[in-house]
């Protein structure tokens, strides 16, 4: 199975399955759990294609949040979402799938080949889409099959050959506008765009949990410092090891990058951190700021504004 693929859940679907265990606290028989998220209705609009709950269940599996032994009592949660509680918000469920998604054991080999099993057809386009500037026009199906499958497009130029096509037909590409953004790395653009599926490549969602995950309220970090920590824990950010597995090319080891610069000023603008400079700071990180497109923002130090709660 393939998270890009017909076959599999969507986020939406997942959560869904994931919320029923949590609130139930316990194994549950398969049949009961199909029952109490497929209602009739929903089963008779299933008879053309694989049901929602069966592609939830195998996506589960497949990242190993997700256990079946009816020896044992049936469906029960592992791996990161054995830990979340009931009632547990939609940002720990988001970093608990994000996690199994970009797992190094599960995306090892990445750029060796065209391989789409489990999660890697969609951290190949994760990592892919990250490339690009946010402050670019949004990206459509079109734009990206010019991109990556013209001859002359950019991204093919630079990308490993042996993993193209990474969109082999447009059912992919959808299934991507539901991903992206469910694991924060993408939105919607805030005006209407043409073509199917605009996607603007905003980490800005995954960054901030992470962070918040990472550093508690008060803490000031050493810029350089978080950028290496951040490409560690999103490795689809370029210069990230997803990233650099597929051929595209790091900014720098003090360098942001546009889809990361984009979400640390969106984090200095909102407020949940804190950007600053020290003239004396031996290692400086560069940003790409679209207000000042000719001359990188120089940041020492960032300082974490909001506590893991915010």
């Amino acid at each position: 199975m393939t998270l890009l693929n017909v076959e599999a859940g969507l986020p939406s679907q997942v959560w869904a399955v994931v919320r029923l265990l949590t609130h139930l606290g316990q194994r549950v028989a398969v049949d009961e759990a199909r029952a109490l998220l497929s209602p009739p209705t929903l089963r008779m609009e299933e008879s053309k294609s694989r049901p929602p709950f069966d592609a939830a269940v195998g996506s589960l599996l497949m990242l190993g949040l997700l256990r079946e032994d009816n020896d044992l009592g049936g469906l029960a949660l592992t791996g990161g979402a054995a830990a979340l509680a009931d009632g547990e918000d939609l940002a720990a469920y988001t970093a608990v799938l994000r996690s199994a998604v970009l797992d190094e054991e599960r995306n090892s080999n990445l750029g060796a080949d065209d391989s789409m099993t489990g999660p890697r057809d969609l951290t190949r386009a994760l990592a892919w889409l990250l490339i690009h500037d946010p402050m670019e026009p949004a990206i459509n199906w079109a734009n990206a099959q010019e991109l990556l499958d013209s001859t002359d497009g950019e991204d093919r130029k630079i990308i490993r050959q042996e993993v193209l096509p990474l969109f082999p037909n447009p059912t992919r590409w959808t299934r991507l506008t539901h991903w992206a953004p469910a694991l924060g790395f993408a939105a919607a653009p805030l005006l209407r765009a043409e073509g199917s599926g605009p996607l603007v490549p905003d980490c800005t969602v995954a960054v901030r949990q992470t962070v918040s995950a990472l550093w508690p309220a008060g803490e000031r970090v050493n810029a350089v410092e978080a950028l290496r920590t951040l490409r560690e824990r999103l490795p689809v950010l370029p210069g990230g090891a997803h990233s650099l597995a597929l051929g595209f090319p790091s900014p720098g080891e003090n360098v942001a990058g546009s889809a990361l610069s984009f979400a640390l000023l969106r984090g200095h603008e909102e407020k949940w951190l804190r950007l600053e400079h020290d003239d004396d700071a031996r290692h400086i990180l560069h940003l790409h700021d679209p207000d000042r497109p000719t001359s990188p923002r120089s940041v020492s130090d960032i300082t974490i504004l909001e506590d893991r709660r915010g």
